[in-house]
């Protein structure tokens, strides 16, 4: 993810893990605060509830996601 760069609304109605493999991103949730994660750091966002990642630092950001769900049915959808 490009500096200044961000995920569309989402969320996501399987298990997920998110690894930062390099750079530093920002995760907001609705509702709740945002909660930045840099390279090293992991975390497992909540089921069928609406956020978005950015990039807000001055360099690429890059993420691993790790999907725990069933083959044929979606991992994300856009946030309603």
């Amino acid at each position: 993810m490009e500096p200044g760069g961000r995920t569309p609304l989402h969320e996501h109605p399987v298990p997920t893990y998110v690894y930062v493999l390099e750079g530093e991103v920002e995760l907001q949730s609705h509702g709740g605060q945002p909660h930045q994660y840099k390279a090293g750091e992991a975390y497992i966002e909540a089921l069928n509830h609406p956020h978005q990642l950015f990039n807000k630092g001055n360099v690429p950001a890059k993420v691993l996601v790790v999907f725990a769900g069933e083959e044929g049915k979606p991992t994300t959808v856009a946030a309603k």
